[in-house]
């Protein structure tokens, strides 16, 4: 059977050396740092995806199950990554999640090579319905941040704590109806209580905001 027709879905420019990028989508505790967020079946996640269903083609493509590929191509002192996929029958119109879903990781994986943050990453994932100007007021409450990244259904900033702040939304966060929402919080170099601190104040601004 021939392989379905792929298109690049995703394409983002990192400032780092083709090979240090590779390492970070090849090593499953580089993968760690900057993949999803925690929760107790993420190491058989990252094995499943970049371990036991890849296939390294070094020094440039990656094969992942589903008939994905990710892609580097070395520009300079920066590397363009790329996701290709193939077209998705169960996607809605104008939405994927899983193109949206490497979106998000990508500008993950970004942070974590051009920042180059000190110690073991720890994650909130907090989610629920919300209109995008509700989930958007829960940037505002971190204070001061920087923009690092904007697209149609997601803002990820930067906050004053050196903290990636990702929203991210199943309808454009610029229209006025409800979709699912969420936030994922990446923060590195926690002990427990600072985790714990972590989780407290961003669930209290999640429900002040969203409501759920």
């Amino acid at each position: 059977m021939p392989q379905a027709h792929r298109t690049i879905q995703v394409e983002t420019a990192v400032s780092a050396p083709a090979e240090r990028v590779w390492r970070a989508l090849t090593e499953p505790e580089q993968i760690r740092q900057w993949f999803g967020w925690e929760h107790e079946g993420l190491a058989d996640e990252i094995r499943f995806i970049f371990v036991d269903h890849a296939v390294p083609a070094p020094p440039d493509r990656i094969g992942l199950a589903g008939g994905q590929e990710l892609q580097l191509a070395s520009e300079g002192d920066r590397t363009v990554l790329r996701a290709v996929l193939p077209p998705s029958a169960d996607a809605e119109p104008g939405w994927d999640a899983i193109v949206e879903g490497w979106r998000a990781f990508f500008e993950q994986l970004r942070f974590l090579l051009e920042r180059a943050p000190a110690g073991r990453r720890s994650t909130v994932h907090l989610t629920g319905s919300a209109t995008g100007a509700q989930v958007l007021a829960v940037l505002d409450a971190a204070g001061p941040t920087r923009r690092w990244h904007d697209s149609p259904r997601q803002r990820i900033v930067v906050d004053a704590e050196g903290r990636l702040l990702v929203v991210a939304a199943g309808a454009p966060l610029a229209d006025g109806a409800a979709s699912t929402v969420s936030l994922t919080v990446s923060a590195y170099g926690l002990d427990e209580a600072g985790l714990d601190l972590l989780h407290r104040d961003w669930a209290a601004r999640w429900r002040a905001a969203v409501g759920t």
